[in-house]
């Protein structure tokens, strides 16, 4: 890890746990690991020069197995993928999200602390987020279709902090996770949002989630 030292993380809202796992199983169970809206959130971090200041960009982001976990599950992603290399990048995909099918099931199973995301080392949300860490996560979610409680209107922004990460567990995690589905990227940094609080700003309001 290399940037500011971050403060004091605190846990994720139940429910917006909940909400990010339940979409994940849906995801590899309906639609072969085609993303959602929402776990593509927007980041806004301070950038002098910029329009208020801030810029935004899109990420999709990840949760982190639980850290009594976290090596095991590396392992794992690497074995995969080392099983299925031989055979193509498609058959990598395919068993990938075989295992992913049954991975996500319970919150108690991942870090209720952070969420992460995998981006070039060398974008401008890294370097932003490389010279302020302070940031916002935006979750919007609008679905005219999908009228279940996993498709329902959201609108949350997380206050969070900012690590950058080139090397170490973290890193190896997110790296190998996503290697399953995109190959293997050189010149990665794993950004991982410690979370400090959540509030639900939909339709003009401002209210903390807990």
């Amino acid at each position: 890890m290399f940037g500011h030292r971050s403060p004091p993380s605190v846990p994720l809202p139940d429910s917006f746990l909940a909400w990010q796992v339940e979409l994940r199983r849906r995801t590899m169970i309906d639609s072969q690991g085609a993303p959602r809206a929402g776990v593509a959130p927007l980041v806004t971090v301070r950038r002098p020069g910029a329009g208020l200041d801030v810029s935004t960009h899109s990420i999709i982001c990840g949760l982190l197995p639980h850290p009594r976990t976290l090596a095991a599950k590396t392992d794992e992603f690497r074995q995969l993928y080392e099983r299925w290399a031989p055979d193509g990048a498609k058959a990598i995909y395919d068993a990938g999200i075989e295992y992913l099918r049954h991975y996500y099931q319970d919150t108690g199973d991942f870090d209720p602390e952070s969420v992460t995301t995998l981006v070039d080392g060398e974008s401008d949300l890294a370097l932003a987020l490389g010279a302020e860490p302070r940031c916002t996560l935006l979750f919007y979610v609008f679905d005219l279709v999908d009228r279940t409680p996993v498709g329902r209107f959201r609108c949350l922004e997380l206050d969070c902090t900012a690590e950058l990460h080139r090397d170490g567990p973290v890193f190896d995690n997110v790296w190998w996770h996503n290697t399953l589905f995109h190959g293997k990227q050189d010149r990665a940094v794993v950004v991982r949002f410690r979370h400090h609080a959540t509030h639900d700003t939909a339709f003009g309001k401002y209210e903390r989630v807990v």
